[in-house]
């Protein structure tokens, strides 16, 4: 029994180690909320401990506002206002501040080569 029990400790140190470890290498999941009528959207989640950030986006006018509000006590309850701007210009872009593997034109190459996309002729020329 001893001989059984000198092989399954390093065993179970090893999993419980493991389990540890795994919990910190895995990132803990985003948990936001929305809700949307026919002209806002309004969507939540966690920024900082006791903070949360309001996103609202004005379907109609394309403005987004964002707001941090923050909880606890009576005297430290409170919603600030950060910023908004108008977003419909943002939509324009095929890319800003992307440092992604793939570029918008090279996919749309790639894709257009495989008859995947009909309408690239249209795209370049919006872009002249």
């Amino acid at each position: 029994m001893t001989d059984i029990s000198s092989k399954m400790a390093p065993l179970l140190i090893a999993a419980v180690l493991g389990a540890v470890l795994a919990r910190w290498a895995v990132p803990i999941p985003v948990q936001a909320n929305s809700d949307s009528g026919k002209r806002y959207v309004a969507v939540t989640g966690p920024y900082q401990d006791g903070v949360s950030l309001l996103y609202v986006l004005d379907q109609q006018s394309q403005h987004l506002a964002v707001y941090e509000a923050r909880g606890g006590a009576p005297n430290s309850r409170e919603v600030v206002f950060v910023g908004a701007r108008r977003i419909d210009l943002d939509f324009q872009l095929d890319s800003f501040n992307d440092e992604s593997e793939y570029k918008y034109d090279d996919l749309a190459r790639e894709f257009s080569k495989r008859g995947l996309l009909s309408d690239l002729p249209k795209l370049e020329e919006a872009k002249e």
